[in-house]
């Protein structure tokens, strides 16, 4: 009875304003009344409306992150009308906002000298490595000394002078950028992908492409498109890292030396007479002043970077799983409880880790790093046999050489794998390609293609099909491999 007095009262005084026509009032009172009486029912509207073609491309890029970025300036820089649309007010995706350390330019072969040290990523990625440490926003790829059974080396970046790099070599190559947009629905043609339906502050618009690269993470141009996209939840989990400024990195490091619970380390020379620590791991659910919180919660390790004295500016340890990171009422709740772990993390460091007494939290990313969410269905699905046994394909557009459950998981003889060209072509669908976290429906096996450098990998093959495909008037799945390789090979790309 209250809530329906309510509901006459907000009613009354809507009718009573002539600012909104009868249609929207409808809409309008239809909404409140589901609010007020706390009805849950299957409401539905049904929209007739007509969107503006504002352009038309090459090649429409979707998700400028790790895979995006590279996509795009291998579409471009094969002669592509290339279009990339971003989120977010700037370029690198989870590279810059959670992934920490870029996983790995490089085979194992720390922990198996006898199989040889090998750059198995190359091309545009390695140009934007070199590029970053010209600007001093990388120290290169610097070996691990404790740890290197898991990674021979970490390549850390600067995360703002990489949004600098990464305009210039988009503005250098001729990647039209749009930024703040999100696409919000696919055009189609039977089973053909003509292009997207994007929205932002410009309101909503439809853009034109001859092929759709989709680096989204999240599948939502394929998953728009009806490919078969499973959703992974349970079995993916988020986390949130974050920065702390105002440490004394040493005294912490000999103390949680002293502790034993020190499992990964490299020095590096930042430029400070007492600092040179870059990269420390340490299990703190060992110490007992942590472990109750961090079991209970699900906290784990953490690993950081240190790029500059007294500023960790990567600290990974909270954690939400299972969370099904493609609902957005789940989003919001992670967002909520990750910070409240951050916060929690950061006060136990101060009172029990002696050098983080005065440190404050100086960063947190824009959004929660997610492992894992949809998966597309594509035409080879990479097992983890493939992976172990090191297994190598006729049609292979990169090779990989890293598996983040090392030293558990580990690639044969620390030796690397094919990622094939079929493994980026969505099942069902024409004029469509994939690239990134977005692949890979085992477990097991995603743990080493869903990371950073892997993406990278997969991003220049992607837009390199991209690009021939459309120039040549075909859909990508009707490129000949053996053309896409040579031009593959002529621009970089480890392929031996």
């Amino acid at each position: 009875m209250k809530n329906d007095k309510l509901l006459y009262k907000i009613i009354f005084q809507y009718l009573k304003s002539d600012s909104q026509d009868m249609w929207k009032q409808g809409i309008t009172l239809v909404s409140v009344a589901e609010r007020t009486r706390g009805m849950k029912r299957e409401n539905f509207i049904t929209e007739s409306r007509k969107t503006p073609i504002t352009d038309e491309y090459d090649v429409l890029v979707a998700g400028g992150g790790t895979a995006g970025t590279i996509a795009a300036l291998a579409a471009a820089r094969n002669g592509a009308r290339t279009l990339i649309i971003e989120r977010h007010g700037h370029l690198g995706g989870s590279m810059i906002n959670g992934a920490g350390p870029l996983h790995s330019f490089f085979n194992l072969y720390k922990a198996f000298p006898e199989t040889g040290k090998i750059q198995v990523v190359r091309g545009i990625p390695d140009e934007l490595i070199r590029r970053l440490t010209q600007a001093g926003g990388c120290m290169g790829h610097l070996e691990q000394e404790i740890g290197f059974e898991y990674d021979s080396v970490a390549t850390i970046i600067d995360w703002e002078i990489y949004k600098h790099v990464i305009f210039n070599m988009m503005q250098e190559s001729g990647v039209k950028l749009m930024l703040h947009t999100f696409v919000t629905d696919v055009i189609k043609e039977e089973n053909s992908v003509k292009g997207v339906i994007v929205e932002s502050k410009s309101g909503r618009e439809a853009i034109l492409a001859k092929t759709v690269v989709d680096c989204t993470g999240d599948a939502d141009v394929a998953f728009r498109s009806g490919v078969e996209c499973p959703n992974t939840y349970p079995d993916g989990h988020v986390g949130m890292p974050f920065g702390m400024t105002g440490v004394d990195i040493p005294k912490a490091a000999a103390y949680l030396e002293k502790q034993g619970v020190i499992y990964s380390m490299i020095h590096a020379d930042k430029g400070s007479s007492y600092d040179n620590i870059v990269r420390m791991g340490f299990h703190l659910n060992k110490l007992p002043e942590f472990a109750e919180y961090m079991n209970k919660s699900g906290l784990w390790g953490p690993l950081t970077l240190a790029r500059h004295e007294n500023e960790f500016s990567f600290i990974n340890t909270t954690n939400i799983k299972p969370l099904d990171a493609v609902d957005i009422h789940e989003i919001t709740r992670a967002e909520i409880e990750l910070r409240a772990q951050v916060m929690a993390m950061a006060e136990l460091l101060r009172r029990h880790v002696p050098g983080f007494k005065n440190g404050y939290i100086s960063w947190t990313p824009v959004h929660f790093g997610v492992r894992r969410s949809r998966i597309v269905s594509c035409d080879y699905d990479i097992s983890i046999d493939d992976i172990v046994n090191a297994r190598r394909f006729a049609d292979e557009v990169a090779v990989y050489g890293f598996h983040d459950c090392a030293p558990r998981i580990i690639i044969k003889d620390g030796k690397y794998y094919g990622i094939p060209y079929r493994a980026l072509l969505p099942k069902g669908v024409e004029n469509l390609i994939v690239a990134g976290r977005l692949i890979t429906s085992n477990w097991e096996a995603h743990m080493s293609t869903r990371n950073t450098v892997s993406c990278m990998a997969q991003g220049q093959a992607a837009g390199t099909a991209a690009a021939l495909a459309a120039q040549n008037g075909k859909s990508p799945r009707d490129l000949d491999t053996e053309d896409l390789r040579t031009v593959l090979r002529e621009q970089g790309v480890f392929l031996d």
